[in-house]
């Protein structure tokens, strides 16, 4: 695993657009005089300031205006933008959950960004955020004379979403033949099974600001007593609930399926939708074993996703990468025009960028359903990466109304930022009169691989138009936002290699 020695500026570029949420100036120099292995070495180590929560309790204001906060200008990004793959595939969404709630599991997930899978896994599935969510929380013992099951949601899910997934898999993450099919990972008796051990939890009694970061607590009474079987585990009778419950996370943890299922998904979230198996077996290997025997270890798994070979390959084909999801393409605008907000301001006004007419058409942290904005295996219909049974899954949220209200959107935000945010130009605004120059530094800023060459013409010819020879500070305005605004609707853009 490597990347080109040495680090050239592109290359620290393209790492640090799948690193963090985008480099602000100076980034890229960092990057290269500490290194690739010291820069991951002091961002895993490094922990925030505030926590989601805190900043939630103290200003009374949504989770996710302290979000963008964050992302946009805090400097612990890596754990940041891992807490945010992590968030596209342990789901929980604020749609359903209250704002307190939804904050302490965006902390939940950066916590547990480097740590062991199997920690996360517990993490999750006692945080009040997935007992909301998935509706387990309440969940109560069979009753036969009344007719009532356990809840079987999030049985389910953490089988499907968070840890197995349907299918039976190869180390390199394909699917496992029987007769030349698939083998189904788990049936409806493994979900029955399971969800008898998702009974009994509830909300800790506690009615302070604290209770919303403790996890949810067992009442026995409404535990399931009876034996409890799925994927060939059997959690004998009269097993209270903290133990059930730890014998069926060890029990999904350790399934071989893990590695591969959660590695590809990573790699998606952070390099390309299409990775070969060699990748993803080379990633699932770093889950089995992190070199020192522990299983399960999420910084080696993202040091492997981030410095695989595969991701570094001078010759990669067209198809390689993947499409800049709308927050991505916000947040690297923002941090490479160094995005900045007085500093005792912490609303940053991003409470709702759903809609997709007149915003980003995406919200962390607020996706429609569990199974996140996109999936991870769409396929877009009738195109030719269908063509090629490739998968490209934030195509999924990607139609002629969000084409035209990416552009509009930005346009106007770059205009009038929200509240007290400003950026810094100052540079950007000293090449206006030299419209090539200008053109190519926006580019290095946005497009590690730069601009094709008829882009770049068009982008010169149509910033050379923008005249306004009685305000010399409005033309080079609007030359740099003109310039910025076209980078970013272009597919050189847009299709992040």
């Amino acid at each position: 695993m490597s990347l080109p020695s040495p680090l050239e500026r592109v290359d620290a570029t393209r790492f640090l657009q799948r690193a963090t949420f985008g480099p602000r100036s100076g980034d890229v120099d960092g990057l290269i005089d500490s290194g690739v292995d010291d820069w991951l070495d002091a961002q895993m180590a490094m922990t925030p300031s505030e926590t989601h929560l805190e900043r939630r309790v103290r200003t009374n204001l949504s989770a996710h205006r302290g979000y963008w906060r964050g992302v946009l200008i805090e400097p612990d990004q890596l754990r940041r933008r891992v807490g945010y793959a992590l968030s596209q595939i342990f789901v929980a969404s604020s749609n359903d959950v209250g704002q307190s709630t939804i904050a302490h599991y965006m902390d939940l997930l950066e916590q547990h960004a480097f740590g062991t899978f199997r920690d996360l896994l517990e993490a999750v599935s006692r945080s009040q955020a997935m007992g909301e969510y998935l509706t387990f929380v309440n969940n109560r013992k069979a009753d036969p004379r009344r007719g009532r099951v356990p809840d079987e949601n999030y049985a389910r899910e953490v089988m499907q979403l968070f840890t197995i997934g349907l299918w039976e898999l190869e180390p390199d993450g394909t699917r496992r033949l029987a007769g030349g099919e698939p083998i189904p990972s788990y049936e409806q008796d493994d979900i029955a099974g399971l969800a008898r051990v998702f009974t009994g939890w509830r909300r800790p009694d506690d009615d302070t600001d604290a209770r919303y970061a403790m996890p949810m607590v067992m009442r026995e009474q409404d535990h399931e007593p009876g034996p409890k079987s799925f994927l060939g585990t059997t959690i004998p009778e009269g097993t209270l609930g903290e133990p059930s419950l730890a014998a069926a996370l060890d029990t999904l943890a350790a399934h071989d399926n893990v590695g591969p299922f959660i590695g590809r998904q990573l790699i998606q979230r952070l390099v390309t939708s299409n990775p070969s198996p060699a990748y993803v077996q080379r990633v699932a290997a770093a889950f089995a074993d992190n070199g020192n025997g522990v299983r399960g270890d999420l910084g080696a798994v993202v040091r492997a996703v981030l410095l695989d070979d595969e991701a570094w390959r001078a010759d990669q084909p067209a198809t390689f990468g993947k499409l800049r999801e709308p927050v991505l393409r916000f947040t690297v605008v923002a941090r490479a025009l160094d995005i900045t907000s007085d500093a005792d301001d912490d609303n940053w006004g991003f409470d709702n960028t759903r809609d997709s007419a007149t915003s980003l058409g995406q919200l962390p942290f607020a996706s429609p359903s569990v199974f996140n904005f996109y999936r991870p295996g769409y396929v877009a219909p009738q195109t030719p990466l269908s063509d090629l049974d490739l998968v490209a899954p934030e195509f999924q949220i990607v139609d002629e109304t969000s084409a035209i209200g990416w552009v509009n959107w930005l346009g106007s935000y770059l205009r009038t930022p929200r509240r007290s945010q400003a950026y810094d130009l100052a540079a950007l605004l000293a090449l206006a009169d030299d419209i090539p120059t200008l053109v190519r530094e926006v580019a290095d800023r946005l497009c590690p691989d730069g601009l094709s060459t008829a882009l770049s013409h068009v982008v010169v010819r149509n910033i050379a138009a923008v005249v306004d020879e009685r305000n010399l500070e409005r033309q080079a305005l609007e030359r740099v936002l003109g310039t910025v605004l076209l980078i970013a609707a272009s597919t050189d853009f847009l299709h992040e290699r």
